[in-house]
């Protein structure tokens, strides 16, 4: 089975406090081949930086405004009023906040973690971070095919991507698989964890 994967596919992949890490798991376990194009590589790593970036300085601040005094009783509902009070709403706060369940489950899994329990758990969560992040972006990166550029541009698919408010950087990731599956002579799953993106490609016919 091949399959051409979306940015976010390759994110949760590598992030193991992703919502969506199970799931990129499980493509990278059923497809055989997996592709994506130069465009989403380069976009991968912009938002790997960004996002490792992001939750490094979470956690770490994190740890230092904790304190053992107001602990007591601490549970993720409080972690989550926490992030919610401290932090603006944003895509920032969208990517803290997706990614507490997932650092609850996998570093606390305790209702009522102590202090120094629940700290410990923080800097396992930053080791992770600095290190087996980077090991699973090298396995990714390593087991992923790259496709061919684009050339042509596909200008009235772009405007009906558009028009279905599928825009940049979607609508060439989209048409980057598209131009990929009409060069192969093979079925090839397009794999995106965005609900508006799926939605787009869905109602246009020449996909």
């Amino acid at each position: 089975m091949n399959s051409f994967v979306y940015t976010n596919v390759s994110i949760a992949y590598m992030f193991s406090i992703d919502p969506l890490n199970n799931k990129s798991i499980a493509v990278f376990k059923e497809y055989k081949n997996i592709f994506w194009s130069k465009f989403v590589k380069n976009e991968c790593k912009t938002v790997f930086e960004n996002k490792r970036k992001i939750l490094v300085k979470f956690f770490k601040d994190l740890a230092k405004k904790l304190k053992p005094d107001n602990f007591h009783n601490f549970t993720f509902n409080d972690l989550k009023k926490y992030v919610i009070k401290n932090y603006a709403p944003n895509k920032r706060r969208n990517q803290i906040l997706s990614s507490l369940i997932p650092f609850w489950d996998n570093y606390v899994n305790e209702r009522f973690p102590d202090y120094t329990y629940f700290i410990q758990a923080i800097q396992n969560c930053l080791n992770d971070l600095k290190s087996l992040v980077y090991s699973k972006k090298y396995e990714w990166e390593h087991n992923i095919l790259l496709t061919n550029n684009r050339v042509e541009k596909y200008i009235d698919l772009k405007k009906k991507l558009n028009s279905l408010n599928v825009h940049h950087p979607d609508d060439d990731i989209i048409l980057d698989a598209h131009d990929f599956n009409l060069k192969k002579d093979f079925l090839l799953d397009f794999i995106t964890f965005d609900e508006d993106c799926y939605d787009g490609v869905s109602q246009i016919e020449e996909f």
